[in-house]
């Protein structure tokens, strides 16, 4: 069980899919766009008129400038998504750490992450083994503390990094459908 909610090996291979395809983006964009210049003459290899190039040479201009962006932001997340899947997968192990060392202890961590006594009957009533069992578990929530915090912020790194990204798109998308 682990007290950190997530799959880092999920979370790694999308971000892998999204660089590659971040590249495929970058090399199909450019053959566009070399396609277009090609069809720019007419069968006798004369260009065609300004007329007609012009406004075409402007969409493509648009098309070009956000493939570029798309292909910069899906590998901006996909970069992202690696790093936070690593970031998860240390948090798990960390997790998982301090829980054994809780259940050494003489305690154990519920499903909420509240680290308490185990269950059943522990030993006899000493005061001094009751005092340092319930300051080990202080010390080990506050270990699980820190590790939820920092998964949390790492979270929300995450989140911006997709936000920032969906606006970058977004106003790409917009410039398009003009």
């Amino acid at each position: 069980m682990s007290l950190v909610a997530g799959d880092p090996a999920s979370c790694s291979r999308l971000g892998g899919t999204l660089r590659q395809l971040a590249t495929r983006l970058r090399t199909t964009g450019r053959a566009a766009h070399d396609a277009f210049d090609h069809d720019c003459f007419d069968h006798d290899g004369f260009a065609r008129p300004g007329a007609v190039l012009r406004p075409a040479r402007r969409r493509v201009a648009a098309l070009d400038a956000a493939t570029a962006a798309a292909a910069r932001e899906v590998d901006r997340v996909g970069s992202a998504l690696q790093a936070h899947a690593a970031d998860l997968s240390e948090a798990v192990a960390d997790s998982r750490r301090v829980a054994a060392r809780a259940s050494q202890a003489g305690l154990r961590v519920g499903d909420d992450g509240e680290v308490g006594t185990a269950w059943g009957v522990s030993g006899v009533a000493d005061g001094e083994v009751s005092a340092h069992q319930l300051a080990s578990a202080e010390r080990i929530q506050a270990e699980l503390d820190a590790v939820t915090g920092l998964v949390a912020q790492r979270r929300h790194r995450l989140a911006l990094v997709l936000r920032e990204s969906q606006h970058v798109l977004a106003t790409h998308a917009e410039a398009l459908r003009r």
